[in-house]
């Protein structure tokens, strides 16, 4: 067996994955399966030989056995800390950072008292968020009263908990600001908090040099930081397929990397000590980034390449990228909950095994080309890439993601090398301003990175608006394509020598996906659909029948996923649009979602102030209906829409065919309602109403995160009702055809 660390790595990252999905009862009890089939395996001289069978039942064994005892031994014991009042000492370890006006703050918990407990768990590194900013540096202690709570989502699947854990933030809080807290200045300063000391210096020098678009790019691009990004840029680079340019990972490492051996190079430092300060280079850069998964992944493959550099020997890429996943998985049994690191692992084999392949098949098609070869090898080499993170990277984006780009290949064509230009410019402009006698020397380096963050949210916003350039994972067939093509790819690979099978699978493989959009579409033009898009607490509906869509709701949370579920399903008009509450934030989201579509009926109370954008924002729509305490709307002869609202708040009522639905976006006092309640199939609510006993739907959807529907059940008399909720899983589908026939789907996204 020639590659060993990469079989245990690979091996070691899947089975953790596994288990996070499945939980850690699961893992328990196939580690004891597998640890059999290893001792089995000694005995079959056939498999004891090959070794790879033994190897990999031993490392899923040992991987089943970590995430079981962690969680058993770490998680649990914290879950009764969760809902409690305590009062803590901590530590700032990281910068704090600010969204949606809040401040959240990452302490490591040094003191901490529960009353009633005696000797509380400590949850070691904790997020806090206050409303008020504090007056406090990396590694000042800070003492307070706070309220524990656990991140949001189940024990088992992928959720905002799971990607906390892998982040080894095991518990979040807020601070009772009003009961008085005190802030103590920094005591220590370790290596680290130099690191964050730059990071920091460097982020408000670019904030000095640029507009904040350009700004927010740079810093995400050079640190990882998308705090300054708006969620019309993060959008559209989604939409794109190039999100991955704003996470540091192996082609910022490679930069880093590569520049800094030809920079010593060529001032002829000497072999092994440029390796050394290479190395420094490295781990310094790691850690100015925050030691994410994905640039720690990188860092080490960086690491291992040098460290066979000094002693002149040849680094095996697949097996570097094997002992580099397993330290990180061994070190942390939650390292696969985090997307960022699993992207960036199979960008780095698809890399590894694709792209040499591919550019051979450019190159072999021009061996008669006499003039301009290495123009074409360059361009080639781009292109092979490209192909091959898109293909290697498309099964986990299906499945993780609600969307996916089908043009990403040519977006990341367009972006990653002027993205790979802009890297060093950018941190030559951050380090500059950051020196006042060097200021000056910043400025052209700050303009020309500037035209480059301008030109990269220009592509990634002209191809999001290509029409069907996403598709949506919510479509029944993609999961079903994606296994045929895997299929077809192993089959081509396992059987055939002849290249011409590779190429008539993608060919097949595109047929296939175009013919199902089609046939999707097609098969279903006759259905009505209602979708309760999954957007944590809050509501936004989506209704969709006869080629006409109708958008009810848009809460704090909701704009970006509404979105991008109408990018993915090929959505260009939206005939009707509605708040369901009268907060600014739901105005201001369905203004955004005017601008990015064609709004042809927007629904608004009457006598409501619009100031600003937001007024701007409709002049651009057909039309406006305002209503004062009802208002009824034919969207057409499938769905009839009636909005109601009274001093208890606002419901509607959709008539979708025969199924009557009434949405509630408020703790509605059921016994007060204006309706006759016998005839609701179907509730969809983000709050419990009151009475809810009152309510005879036979299907209940609750559009809330995890926590919050737990504790709404025990409120709710449910009876024989059927009930559903979003909480984390994702998107999910009512299906309406002639006459009562509805059809239940739980989408992708969660």
């Amino acid at each position: 067996m020639s590659r060993p660390f990469a079989l245990i790595g690979f091996v070691y990252l899947a089975v953790q994955a596994v288990s996070i999905y499945f939980g850690s009862g699961f893992a328990f009890l196939t580690s004891g399966c597998f640890f059999l089939l290893f001792f089995l395996s000694l005995f079959a001289t056939k498999l004891r030989t090959a070794k790879v069978v033994p190897i990999a039942c031993m490392v899923a064994a040992v991987a089943l056995s970590a995430y079981a005892g962690y969680h058993v031994w770490k998680i649990e014991p914290l879950a009764e800390l969760a809902e409690k009042d305590a009062s803590i000492t901590g530590t700032l370890c990281e910068l704090p950072y600010e969204n949606n006006g809040k401040f959240y703050y990452t302490l490591r918990v040094d003191e901490i008292e529960i009353e009633g407990m005696e000797h509380p768990h400590n949850p070691g590194k904790i997020i806090m968020t206050t409303r008020n900013a504090l007056d406090i540096e990396p590694y000042g202690s800070i003492s307070g009263k706070v309220h524990l709570y656990q991140s949001f989502g189940s024990e088992d699947g992928f959720s905002i908990r799971q990607y906390d854990y892998s982040k080894r933030i095991h518990m979040r809080a807020y601070l009772y600001e009003y009961e008085g807290y005190s802030v103590s200045p920094t005591a220590e300063k370790p290596p680290y908090y130099y690191a964050l000391s730059i990071r920091k210096t460097m982020m408000n020098s670019l904030d000095r040099l640029l507009p904040k678009e350009e700004a927010g790019i740079m810093k995400a691009v050079l640190l990882g930081d998308k705090t300054g990004l708006t969620d019309e840029i993060k959008s559209d680079f989604n939409a794109a397929g190039t999100y991955h340019l704003l996470v540091v990972s192996g082609l910022h490492m490679t930069i880093v990397f590569q520049g800094l051996l030809k920079l010593l190079k060529f001032c002829k430092i000497p072999h092994k000590l440029s390796c050394v300060i290479t190395a420094f280079g490295v781990l310094s850069f790691m850690a100015i980034t925050g030691f994410s998964p994905s640039a720690l992944r990188s860092g080490i493959m960086s690491l291992l390449f040098l460290a066979a550099m000094m002693f002149h020997r040849k680094a095996d890429s697949l097996n570097s990228l094997g002992i580099s996943v397993f330290l990180l998985c061994a070190v942390n049994p939650y390292a696969a909950a985090d997307f960022g690191f699993l992207l960036s692992v199979t960008s780095a084999l698809s890399l590894i095994l694709l792209s040499k392949p591919i550019r051979k098949f450019f190159l072999d098609r021009t061996k008669r080309v006499k003039h301009g070869k290495a123009f074409l090898y360059s361009i080639f080499s781009s292109v092979s890439s490209s192909l091959a993170v898109t293909a290697g990277t498309l099964p986990l984006v299906i499945i993780a993601f609600v969307t996916f780009s089908v043009i990403s290949f040519i977006s990341n064509l367009l972006m990653i090398l002027p993205t790979t230009i802009m890297l060093p410019i950018t941190a030559l402009a951050a380090l500059f301003e950051s020196v006042p006698s060097l200021s000056l020397l910043a400025k052209p380096f700050a303009l020309v990175g500037g035209l480059i963050a301008k030109y990269l949210i220009f592509v990634a916003h002209w191809i999001a608006k290509i029409p069907f350039s996403l598709i949506s994972s919510d479509y029944e067939f993609i999961m079903l394509w994606l296994a045929m093509t895997m299929l077809l790819f192993a089959f081509a690979i396992f059987l055939a020598k002849r290249k011409i099978l590779l190429r008539t699978v993608l060919t097949l493989s595109s047929i296939l996906l175009i013919a199902g959009i089609f046939s999707y579409q097609l098969a279903n033009c006759s259905t009505a659909r209602v979708s309760i898009l999954d957007v944590d607490d809050g509501i936004s509906v989506v209704v969709t029948a006869n080629r006409q869509t109708a958008i009810i709701g848009c809460n704090a949370y909701s704009d970006y996923t509404t979105y991008q579920y109408l990018k993915g399903h090929g959505i260009h008009n939206i005939d009707y649009l509605q708040p369901l509450s009268d907060e600014t934030i739901e105005y201001q989201n369905l203004a955004k979602l005017n601008e990015k579509f064609q709004t042809k009926n927007f629904i608004l109370p009457n006598g409501q102030y619009f100031a600003g954008d937001l007024e701007k924002s409709l002049e651009e729509v057909e039309k406006i209906s305002y209503y004062e305490k009802s208002a009824k709307t034919i969207l057409n002869d499938d769905v009839t829409i009636e909005l109601h609202s009274d001093a208890k708040g606002n419901y509607t009522v959709l008539m979708v065919k025969e199924i009557r639905i009434l949405i509630l976006s408020s703790e509605y006092d059921l016994t007060n309602i204006d309706l006759d309640l016998n005839d609701i199939d179907i509730l969809i609510t983000d709050t419990v109403p009151q009475h809810a006993e009152y309510l005879q739907s036979f299907i209940t959807v609750l559009s809330m995160e995890e926590q919050s529907m737990a504790d709404s059940v025990k409120k709710m008399d449910m009876g024989n009702v059927q009930l559903y909720a979003t909480a984390g899983r994702g998107n999910f589908h009512i299906d309406i055809e002639n006459g009562r026939n509805i059809t239940l789907r739980r989408g992708s996204g969660g």
